[in-house]
């Protein structure tokens, strides 16, 4: 009896903790890659990845991982022989310190790190904007790779890097100063010139 008790107790422990809403981590977030960045693109861009975020701290970890969630067409992903990736790395998924404080045991944490990791989910930020990649572990769904070209899924449009979308160059404080005295300056050679070239025509002119 006891035990059919603490197994009921358990089991809506678990069920709790699915239904609860997700949190959002950039804790393992691969920065090393040209395959997989966020910056440089588009307002627009922006808008629907903080959208995206935000919806799905309002979902469940059942709605991603049961595939189910009617916006977000999440996905689970490695299992496809058209990906240019089949796992996420080891140095990426740095879950071992966290593992071995539950586990105490050296020799299952890299397996069960890669296990975690085996099991991640796409979501869509909306059409033509791309995906986000991550994996869910304690009721966090952890980004690590934004992909606003569809690198993952290249079909035959080849890999786009970074460096070949970017449309934004981040300007400190003070090279946007020195830029608007640049402009002033050039903005007055240039009211020079067409009053210097206006005078020489109408002398010509006489």
């Amino acid at each position: 009896m006891a035990k059919n008790k603490f197994s009921a107790i358990a089991e809506q422990d678990a069920k709790s903790v699915v239904e609860e809403c997700l949190r959002v981590s950039f804790k393992y977030l691969d920065w090393d890659s040209d395959e997989f960045f966020f910056h440089g693109m588009e307002i627009k861009y922006y808008q629907k990845l903080f959208d995206c975020i935000s919806t799905i701290e309002s979902s469940t970890e059942r709605e991603i991982t049961e595939q189910t969630h009617p916006s977000l067409s999440p996905k689970s992903i490695f299992n496809s022989q058209t990906s240019i990736r089949d796992s996420f790395s080891d140095e990426v998924i740095k879950i071992k310190d966290k593992l071995f404080v539950q586990t105490r045991d050296e020799e299952l944490l890299l397996d069960q790190a890669r296990e975690i990791g085996s099991r991640p989910f796409e979501v869509r930020l909306g059409r033509n904007y791309g995906r986000i990649y991550g994996f869910i572990w304690n009721n966090t769904f952890n980004i690590v790779w934004f992909d606003p070209t569809h690198n993952f899924y290249p079909m035959n449009r080849g890999i786009t890097k970074h460096k070949d979308v970017v449309t934004v160059k981040y300007v400190s404080p003070d090279e946007r100063l020195q830029l608007q005295e640049i402009i002033k300056e050039l903005q007055k050679e240039n009211t020079e010139f067409y009053e210097a070239l206006f005078n020489n025509l109408d002398s010509h002119q006489i």
